[in-house]
């Protein structure tokens, strides 16, 4: 059994199903007069980078599907509110989960604004309809088939960027390369698929690159990629960049490099991405699983079409 969310009149109530969404096999969908009202909210019940980011592109398709509605993202307010203190499980004390939506839809042109209350039901990523014969399905594309979207409409969902004026103009001043890749190791690639696999998509491709840049806990010579023979290498970490410039400077490089985070998810549809697969439970998911192999690492709908999983 797992817990269900419900979420109404911004207070979260919870109890328990079997699993979470309706399968394609006995569908349920959203209520006609939800969609009539053409008020949305985009909500997540878990609020990591890479969760959000997952949804980034749900405010664009939203809008491409009903013209005429509003699209609306919870502000830390409002997650304050219907979380408390949930949300202290998210970011490993590196970030406040509250602010990550204003971080993920910064600019984004399809969000009319971040709100503080709703005040009636919001159907958020536990309503979603999913395949139990396939797991390699977008949780946004489970979503919006609840929200009534046919497979048709369902193209481009992979995750969106929108860049500021300033922070193009600040890429423009930092960046002194016309072409590079980017690496990525968090704390948590050891807890993926074997390294060799990454390291050997890095050989592949490292050819006519001759600048890097690097983001890891380690510094690079005490990396996974400090043998691979790349030249010009600028260390990102002791810069203390913004999430969003991290991956405005992802979004330029010829080719990522990295372990599955919410940073690797966000960048496939800008820059070729090859990701490390997650096959082993880490601390995000409870203590009494750390270290046991997931058997389905992707039936959460953690999956993103344009990303190469190695």
């Amino acid at each position: 059994m797992v817990t269900f969310f419900r979420i109404f009149d911004d207070t979260l109530y919870s109890f328990q199903r079997e699993h979470l969404g309706f399968s394609s096999d006995d569908p349920f969908y959203i209520p006609d007069e939800y969609l009539d009202n053409l008020e949305f909210v985009v909500m997540r019940t878990c609020h990591g980078i890479g969760d959000w980011v997952l949804l980034s592109s749900m405010p664009r398709l939203l809008k491409q599907k009903y013209p005429h509605c509003k699209v609306y993202i919870p502000s830390k307010v409002m997650l304050e509110k219907v979380f408390g203190n949930m949300l202290n499980s998210w970011g490993y004390n590196t970030f406040k989960a509250n602010i990550v939506p204003e971080i993920v839809f910064k600019n984004n042109p399809y969000v009319d604004g971040f709100v503080d209350k709703n005040g009636s039901e919001i159907f958020h990523d536990h309503y979603k309809i999913f395949d139990k014969n396939k797991d390699e399905i977008p949780l946004i594309e489970q979503m919006l088939k609840f929200w009534q979207f046919t497979e048709d409409e369902l193209q481009d969902t992979s995750p969106d960027f929108y860049p500021t004026d300033k922070e193009h103009d600040w890429f423009f001043e930092f960046n002194k390369f016309e072409k590079y890749g980017y690496l990525l190791a968090s704390s948590s690639i050891g807890n993926g698929d074997p390294v060799e696999n990454l390291l050997s998509a890095v050989d592949k491709h490292k050819k006519g690159l001759d600048n890097w840049y690097y983001y890891g806990e380690s510094e690079f010579e005490n990396s996974v990629y400090k043998n691979m023979g790349l030249k010009n290498i600028i260390e990102l970490k002791s810069l203390g960049l913004s999430v969003r410039q991290q991956q405005y400077l992802k979004t330029k490089a010829e080719v990522n490099f990295g372990n599955e985070t919410g940073m690797s998810l966000w960048t496939s549809k800008y820059s070729k991405s090859y990701v490390l697969g997650h096959t082993t439970y880490t601390a995000i998911h409870g203590e009494g699983l750390v270290g046991k192999k997931r058997e389905r690492p992707f039936n959460s709908g953690n999956f993103v079409r344009e990303i190469e999983y190695v």
